[in-house]
């Protein structure tokens, strides 16, 4: 359908990490996270698979402080840092696109530019002074960047294909420049030729020392896009899965673990 073979579908090019940049440990939320505890080295990405329910989300709205964390410690960059909210999140580095755009994401009746900008309002607005070339020129720049497709900037977010709407959640956060970008179910309801661009754009981001953590429900998502898998079940990581030894009968043994 998009004119490459299926060996060519997930595009990925595995290079040795660099040091942690994020580690996270014995994280509890009270709830459902229990004792989680993983790491995320510079310029890879790190998939977490389960089944619904398992605390992948939950576990991941504590590392953005839209959840407390009341057990356990995050260190970025070995410091220890404290996470209350997302401003304290974005201050460090860290941007996340949610599962459910629609209900999480986008301003449905506002425009792309709109959108594309609303987490970067300092950059071009000053006291009352907006600068409506340098808001043109962020819009555009992530725009070119994910391939999205749209007459102009001000075509209305929810009259684009799930494809071009997830594209500009993406761009939304890259223009706050994460060192850290989480994506939670980064391809759900986009169709196969905007998958591929997507995994095109993850592939970049990564070359270019933005590290990745991706929580997907599609295996072979998970198994083709990611240099590690951790696997979640009730709360919990279950296990830790390299890129070369990841299959789907071993994260389901370890999604299924009591």
């Amino acid at each position: 359908m998009v004119g490459r073979e299926l060996n060519n579908y997930y595009e990925r090019t595995y290079n040795d990490p660099g040091d942690i940049i994020l580690q996270c440990k014995n994280i509890s939320d009270g709830k459902l996270i229990e004792k989680a505890s993983f790491e995320l080295r510079k310029g890879e990405i790190i998939g977490f698979a389960g089944l619904v329910g398992s605390g992948r989300t939950e576990l991941m709205k504590c590392i953005f402080g839209l959840s407390n964390i009341i057990e356990g410690n995050v260190k970025i960059n070995q410091e220890m840092v404290t996470i209350n909210s997302p401003r304290d999140a974005m201050k460090l580095g860290i941007g996340l696109v949610p599962e459910d755009r629609k209900k999480e994401g986008l301003y449905r009746v506002r425009d792309i530019r709109f959108n594309s900008t609303i987490q970067v309002l300092d950059k071009f607005i000053k006291g009352i002074f907006n600068d409506d070339e340098k808001e043109r020129e962020i819009t555009q720049k992530y725009i070119d960047m994910m391939a999205t497709k749209t007459p102009n900037q001000e075509q209305i977010i929810n009259n684009l294909s799930g494809g071009n709407q997830q594209k500009v959640m993406i761009g939304r956060w890259l223009a706050t420049n994460p060192q850290i970008l989480i994506l939670d179910e980064p391809t759900r309801g986009v169709d196969i030729g905007a998958k591929s661009e997507i995994y095109s754009i993850m592939n970049q981001l990564v070359q270019g020392g933005v590290s990745i953590i991706m929580i997907s429900s599609e295996l072979p998502e998970v198994i083709n896009m990611s240099d590690r898998v951790y696997v979640m079940s009730h709360g919990k990581v279950t296990g830790c899965l390299n890129h070369t030894e990841v299959t789907q009968e071993r994260i389901m043994a370890l999604a299924t673990k009591e």
